[in-house]
């Protein structure tokens, strides 16, 4: 859980007019969320004195995994990584040059908020993100320790008989979500999600967000475990998803490419106000190809 923030800032950031008024104003948005906040000047910041702010940050009960540091220099940003510190790097009209090769940065400390800090650890953490919910089921990111639920998901034949099955090894299965969690969920922001039932988190399903080669359009997926059919949960989560599509990731066409045969998705897509367009040919496999315009479902 992230329990610091703690900015390493230039002489030429902390010389800006508006600095006192900008650093109060993060202190603040960090605190309501119950997120210590302290900055230090990058020109002291030595592994020596990041030891020593490691070591008060224990006495007051914060681990060094439940700190996040930004900065604004390169030199800082380095020692930090070389320590295995979690790192954002932080530009501004001060900044010179290209920053250390830290995979997250900040223009401004103006439009940060604690959600997106939060998330930036919980990457560094390898804790799946939280999506979204509906009525019944919460959406959130899959990770290595969803691997046999997965499994339990897929066990029933029915359920990839029009969908792509899992690895028959269970570690090849696991480098491939590691492998996606890395290539896909931090650079787009989005991909397949996982789909849990509230009332005692069983993994019912998975639906999301991909792009497939040879194809503008994102493309809405979905699958639904055998023993969850004609429950009404592939709208629910759909129909969700289109408006998150919308008004998180401004998506304005959705595709989906479903397989002549499967009748229930197709009959699931036109319920969402999706509209056919052509038969495609895709790896060897014929589809019929929807879109949905954002707005006009």
């Amino acid at each position: 859980m992230l329990r610091r923030v703690v900015l390493i800032l230039t002489k030429e950031y902390r010389n800006r007019p508006d600095a006192i008024s900008s650093l109060a104003y993060f202190e603040r948005i960090m605190r309501r969320e119950g997120i210590d906040a302290t900055w230090y000047p990058a020109e002291e910041i030595e592994k020596e004195s990041l030891i020593h702010i490691t070591q008060e940050g224990i006495q007051d009960g914060i681990a060094a995994q439940d700190v996040l540091y930004v900065a604004d220099e390169k030199r800082a940003l380095t020692i930090l990584q070389d320590m295995d510190y979690y790192t954002v790097a932080l530009y501004h009209e001060g900044v010179k040059g290209i920053l250390s090769g830290t995979q997250y940065a900040l223009e401004g400390l103006e439009e940060i908020d604690a959600d997106f800090l939060k998330k930036v650890h919980q990457r560094y953490c390898k804790v799946p993100w939280h999506i979204t919910q509906t009525d019944r089921c919460t959406i959130r990111e899959m990770g290595p320790e969803d691997l046999e639920d997965l499994y339990e998901l897929y066990k029933e034949p029915e359920v990839t008989r029009y969908t792509e099955a899992l690895f028959r090894d269970k570690e090849q299965e696991k480098q491939y979500i590691n492998d996606y969690i890395e290539n896909i969920y931090k650079y787009y922001g989005f991909g397949t999600w996982l789909i849990h039932r509230k009332e005692d988190g069983k993994l019912i399903g998975r639906a999301g967000f991909n792009y497939r080669p040879g194809f503008e359009e994102a493309e809405l997926g979905f699958v639904i475990g055998y023993p969850y059919w004609k429950m009404g949960y592939a709208y629910e989560v759909c129909s969700h998803l289109l408006l998150i599509g919308q008004e998180v990731f401004e998506l304005e066409t959705i595709q989906a490419l479903v397989d002549e045969n499967n009748k229930a998705s197709i009959a699931l897509l036109r319920k969402l106000g999706f509209e056919y367009r052509e038969d495609v040919v895709v790896d060897n496999g014929k589809y019929q190809r929807y879109l949905y315009t954002i707005g006009m479902g």
